[in-house]
């Protein structure tokens, strides 16, 4: 599937808001198998029949996708040089266009909620050719496939929202600007791809993977260092809560270093700030 970078003004991304707004027993039976290894997830026959049925409702419209923006409905696509582009399918102000991109909006955030217990249906159509919309900003790439692809990523990667802010590159202990690790690269691109990442780590649980997918980012954060304590509360930090939150959720007694650590950012403690992650004295 290609994914090629595309910079674009009011660009309609859902991202991770799709993964809000879920009820108490969708969470229930979410949380009932996060526990589960990947190569253990065995699905009912109807409940597998239900998430190929929503993995259907990611289709916008016939034919496979041609990766170019499919706009929301109401809103305006502009390439870098200030002109609007056409987006893929009919009319944006028809009520047959809201009503199937809706669709695919809403089955993208029911597989979401659906967490590891979707993801080996998913994994079968990562080649899924058939036009979807778009759900990652700077790509183009909107198949049905590249959804089952973002909606494996973002469960996978799970960054907290008081991490890092937009911008390509920050300072580290040297002073000097660095790419942040998330545009560099991700631990599925280390691997060969998602679908390999998956099959290296498909004896792990979902917080498990979710664990060793923010471990890539946060040693390559500390890699990078901070040049101050603000840049270790937003760059570094909220990363080592998330892991132990997640470590927390696999079963490990770490509830004293979370609250710890928690306190810490609440309060801005700069005590906290280990002295090897900043410039020389």
């Amino acid at each position: 599937m290609g994914r090629i970078g595309f910079a674009i003004i009011g660009f309609a991304i859902i991202g991770f808001l799709v993964l809000l707004g879920c009820s108490q027993s969708e969470r229930d039976e979410s949380e009932q198998s996060i526990g589960i290894a990947l190569v253990d997830v065995v699905n009912s026959p109807e409940e597998d029949a239900d998430i190929r049925s929503l993995i259907d409702e990611l289709v916008f419209a016939e034919g496979d996708a041609d990766n170019q923006p499919v706009r929301n409905p109401g809103m305006k696509i502009y390439d870098v040089n200030g002109n609007e582009v056409n987006g893929t399918g009919d009319q944006t102000d028809t009520e047959d266009y809201q009503k199937r991109y809706n669709s695919c909006q809403n089955a993208f955030k029911k597989l979401t909620e659906k967490a590891i217990s979707s993801f080996p249906v998913l994994i079968e159509h990562l080649n899924d050719e058939r036009q979807s919309i778009n759900f990652r900003n700077h790509h183009l790439g909107n198949s049905v496939g590249d959804a089952c692809h973002w909606i494996i990523y973002y469960q996978l990667q799970d960054r907290p929202e008081n991490y890092s802010e937009y911008g390509y590159q920050r300072l580290g202990r040297d002073g000097k600007g660095h790419p942040k690790p998330y545009w560099e690269g991700t631990p599925f691109d280390d691997a060969g791809g998602l679908k390999k990442w998956l099959e290296s780590n498909k004896t792990l649980s979902y917080p498990e993977m979710q664990i060793k997918c923010l471990q890539w980012l946060l040693d390559r954060e500390l890699a990078i260092g901070v040049p101050d304590a603000d840049s270790y509360f937003l760059n570094v930090l909220p990363l080592e809560i998330r892991v132990l939150e997640r470590r927390l959720e696999a079963g490990e007694e770490v509830r004293d270093k979370l609250d710890a650590k928690q306190t810490a950012l609440q309060n801005r403690d700069e005590s906290v700030v280990p002295r090897n992650l900043l410039p020389d004295k």
